[in-house]
């Protein structure tokens, strides 16, 4: 019922415009590598014999496919946020915002899971990663038309998509 929410220009406009050892914002770029290491840490956790086992860490072993999955999407977002980093513009941004939404998704469906009901994430976790793919998907189809729409991304992940504020100490 609202109108289209277009991808807002300034979003690209980041606070490290520096370059160094010829690295096109240095920082921002380079921040992604805690990404790759939670990301990792993650996932050898979860391939651990103990995170196996029903009742070890989860109390049902389809649980961990959530975490999995989350944490899949962290390890990606590492490679996606630093690609769109060295160049930030539409197009790149669609390999930054897919595996972080793959990871929302994965990790609402965690929550859902443990908090809600075992049964109900279950039941979730495929539809809700398909509603966060879908939403990076139509904003950048409706972008390659000439007329971008945000709403279902607003919808899926409850926020507003606008440029963060970064301080630099």
């Amino acid at each position: 019922m609202l109108p289209p929410i277009p991808q807002d220009p300034a979003y690209h406009n980041f606070a490290d415009q520096r370059a160094f050892l010829g690295l096109p914002r240095c920082l921002d770029v380079l921040s992604n590598v805690a990404f790759l290491i939670v990301g990792l840490w993650g996932l050898a956790f979860l391939t651990r014999k103990s995170s196996l086992k029903r009742g070890g860490t989860f109390l049902e072993t389809r649980e961990r496919w959530t975490y999995f999955v989350f944490f899949a999407g962290v390890f990606l977002t590492a490679f996606g946020s630093a690609y769109y980093h060295l160049a930030p513009d539409n197009a790149r941004l669609v390999y930054d915002r897919l595996p972080m939404t793959v990871g929302f998704m994965a990790l609402l469906a965690a929550v859902i899971s443990e908090r809600v009901d075992t049964q109900l994430g279950a039941r979730l976790f495929v539809p809700l990663l398909a509603l966060g793919i879908a939403s990076v998907l139509y904003w950048r189809w409706t972008e390659l038309r000439g007329h971008d729409d945000l709403r279902l991304a607003v919808a899926a992940l409850g926020r507003a998509q606008k440029p963060a504020k970064r301080f630099l100490i």
